[in-house]
């Protein structure tokens, strides 16, 4: 029982680290790259909001959201319940 506990507190840690991690790297960057602008092909400045870092950030969002799932039914796969 104990060993479940500490699986599922684990995985769910786990996932919400990431989801912070990820939400802070996506964060972090918006506010540092406010102000620095890209010129379009056409010579229009524009603010680009998706680049890599954002990118980046929005997945590990994602993987957080879903790894402790995945991790407990990898876990679980031969128990018998």
């Amino acid at each position: 029982m104990w060993q479940k506990i500490k699986t599922y507190t684990v995985a769910h840690l786990i996932g919400f680290l990431m989801i912070l991690g990820g939400w802070t790297l996506s964060i972090v960057n918006v506010g540092l790259d406010r102000g620095i602008y890209g010129i379009m092909p056409n010579g229009i400045a524009q603010k680009t909001l998706f680049t890599p870092p954002t990118i980046a950030g929005l997945v590990i969002i994602v993987l957080g959201a879903y790894f402790p799932e995945i991790w407990i039914s990898i876990k679980n796969r031969g128990a018998k319940s």
